[in-house]
């Protein structure tokens, strides 16, 4: 039996976002409520919420603690502080961009430890996501009430159009 590869969505509802005219801040939806991203004042905000590339960087941030955290417990180890600080940089040619993250622990670890917590958290969900193959499909759409994937634009097949003009 053959079975076909499926595509799951992570969240059963979309993450929205909308800015008005002439800001910088843009009201993300999710779930259970609302986060402001904005840039700093040298792009035209005025930083009252984290820019877009710091709210990457918190999400892995977020998760490496996380699943830390679920582990630590699993193991019933005595780590009660962690702590993780991340930046990234950028090469543009070729472009690459290049994230470092350091974990220290409030807590003496053993090496064994050590080893075994850096692997679970260069393996964290986010850290995964971020070092594997990302695919960004992009429509446009009039209304903007359809789901994240769909729209009216590009054309079924403008692809393919495009690439036979080029």
């Amino acid at each position: 039996m053959i079975r076909k590869k499926q595509t799951v969505h992570l969240f059963a509802k979309d993450i929205t976002g909308d800015i008005i005219k002439d800001r910088q801040e843009v009201v993300i939806n999710w779930r259970s409520g609302q986060l402001v991203l904005d840039e700093p004042p040298f792009n035209g905000g005025q930083d009252i919420g984290p820019d877009p590339f710091t709210a990457i960087l918190s999400g892995l941030v977020g998760c490496t603690l996380t699943t830390l955290r679920m582990y630590i417990k699993r193991k019933e180890w005595d780590i009660t502080d962690i702590h993780c600080s991340v930046n990234m940089s950028q090469e543009e040619d070729p472009f690459k961009t290049s994230i470092v993250r350091t974990i220290t622990f409030g807590q003496p670890v053993t090496d064994e430890q050590k080893e075994k917590l850096l692997w679970i958290a260069k393996n964290c969900p986010a850290a995964r996501l971020l070092q594997g193959e990302i695919v960004i499909d992009t429509h446009l759409s009039d209304d903007a009430s359809v789901p994240a994937g769909t729209g009216n634009y590009p054309l079924p097949n403008a692809d393919s159009m495009l690439r036979s003009e080029n």
